[in-house]
């Protein structure tokens, strides 16, 4: 009778959660925790709310109650959504509360109304999220519930854990005696920080933007499709797509991988390739763009680094040497495209992207850094005009990388079903971007892993399909961030 006439109100329950698997609803001590929960988190929200003027720590306060509320009271998304909502505000709140420098971090301003007690409360609703997750035995999580984890799990990694660890090490560090260092407050690290994730980003988003280009051109130019004279549209309905469905990679999640319109399965080649093309821009932004070129031997090199020394202070011969790099990649993708679908490039298309890169680093020279003389003891370059050495330099590595690609196809084993392929073009590429020096280097990686296809092949006594492009494309990707490195054991 006592727990029927003190039941918890409906607005109060949470209907994803069925009472088998939401260990508050299991008793009535269950539903009595709750009401504390939601009177304590509204009361608190409300109190540090007035002393948001006053004290720096309140809007995070009022946040974190607004969120134990939400999750309280709503059942808009599933158990492991609201998980990692919740573990990721508590690291957020404890980083915070430890930056403080006053003892009574911890129970200002109320001990009630305190970053404990709010802390207490996130870890109590994420043990219950975690208690329903088990229960239920069969976690499905959508397309877009993992986008969000994986993207709110990634920024604060980026932006909490990742300089927690760094102020944590700071400690243990040498520091020079000539000058000082001034703390900067976790406020203005946050905005730092949130400043270059933005610039990564961006930079990251246009590489699947020129992947989601590059999709079309590899299916659409072997036919002899137009590639720009079109709008997109549904190859089954062929429904125009909107411009809101077609972002990359947001809108494939969004929709779940199918059409809005017909419901039919949209490839989930569209959504790796946009993937693959985020991930080249941004891996080459960490460890080339950033570090002042610090993989490309032969470049300039600067005393500062980062950011804000090689993007706002710009450097222009960096970002050459990074958007060069990043094209002749994209090629190399789309190449690899057209190799998986049995399409032969269209001899316009190879010419053009032949010229193109060829000609670049006689327009705008520190593009090829690595003369074609580096690595022979004659210096034939010194008594050559600069023009003439980087278009030599394009032309010997391209005819390397040619050659190359017929020693490497030939190797392959007749075990390995071969076919005609893009190989020697994408390889002729490689030659041009990056010299005749790292195409041999390349070369030889790929004659390891197509020995390794052969004794695999003959182990198992099939043949294996397997993609030269897509090969080249993979090793020549491991070999840009040790390329200075390779290139100093010549």
């Amino acid at each position: 009778m006592l727990g029927q006439a003190f039941r918890v109100p409906a607005m109060f329950s949470d209907p994803s959660l069925t009472n088998s698997s939401d260990p508050l609803a299991d008793s009535l001590f269950g539903e009595y925790a709750r009401m504390l929960l939601i009177g304590t988190a509204g009361c608190s929200a409300i109190a540090s709310a007035v002393r948001i003027g006053v004290d720096s720590g309140s809007l995070m306060l009022v946040l974190g109650n607004v969120l134990a509320l939400a999750s309280l009271v709503s059942s808009r998304f599933p158990s492991a959504v609201r998980l990692t909502v919740l573990v990721c505000f508590a690291v957020l709140l404890s980083w915070t509360t430890i930056q403080q420098d006053t003892p009574d971090r911890w129970s200002s301003p109320m001990v009630f109304f305190s970053p404990a007690v709010l802390l207490a409360s996130l870890v109590i609703l994420a043990v219950r999220e975690c208690v329903a997750i088990v229960r239920v035995q069969s976690l499905r999580v959508s397309f877009r519930s993992g986008a969000v984890m994986i993207g709110i799990a990634g920024v604060l990694v980026y932006m909490i854990v990742l300089p927690s660890i760094d102020a944590f090490l700071e400690q243990y560090r040498d520091r020079p005696s000539s000058y000082t260092i001034e703390e900067l407050t976790a406020l203005e690290q946050l905005r730092i920080r949130s400043a270059k994730f933005a610039v990564f980003a961006i930079f990251t988003y246009f590489g699947a933007c020129v992947a989601s280009f590059i999709n079309v051109v590899a299916a659409s130019a072997p036919r002899g499709e137009s590639i720009a004279l079109r709008s997109s549209a549904c190859p089954k309905c062929e429904t125009p797509i909107r411009r809101t469905d077609n972002l990359p990679i947001f809108s494939y999640l969004n929709l779940g991988g199918r059409c809005r319109a017909c419901a039919a399965d949209i490839p989930i080649r569209y959504f790796w390739v946009e993937l693959i093309g985020a991930a080249i821009f941004g891996l080459l932004f960490l460890y080339e763009l950033v570090t002042g070129a610090a993989n490309v031997p032969g470049a300039p090199h600067y005393h500062y680094a980062g950011i804000l020394w090689i993007i706002l202070y710009t450097k222009w011969p960096v970002i050459g040497l990074y958007l060069y790099h990043v094209a002749m990649f994209s090629c190399l993708l789309m190449l690899a495209l057209m190799d998986v679908d049995r399409l032969r490039c269209p001899k316009w298309l190879a010419r053009s992207m032949v010229i193109v890169l060829a000609t670049l680093p006689i327009a705008f020279t520190g593009l090829q850094p690595v003369a074609f003389d580096a690595q022979i003891p004659i210096a034939l370059s010194q008594a050559m005009p600069t023009w003439l050495v980087q278009a030599v330099t394009s032309v010997l590595g391209g005819i390397t990388g040619w050659a190359l690609a017929i020693l490497v196809q030939r190797f392959a084993s007749k075990r390995i079903q071969r076919r005609k392929t893009s190989l020697s073009l994408a390889a002729a590429l490689v030659g041009i971007t990056l010299g005749w020096q790292a195409t041999v280097t390349i070369a030889l990686f790929c004659l390891i892993a197509a020995s390794l296809l052969t004794l695999l092949s003959r182990w198992n006594g099939a043949k294996i399909q397997w993609s030269a492009t897509s090969m080249l494309f993979t090793i020549a990707m491991l070999h840009q961030p040790a390329w200075k490195w390779l290139a100093a054991l010549w």
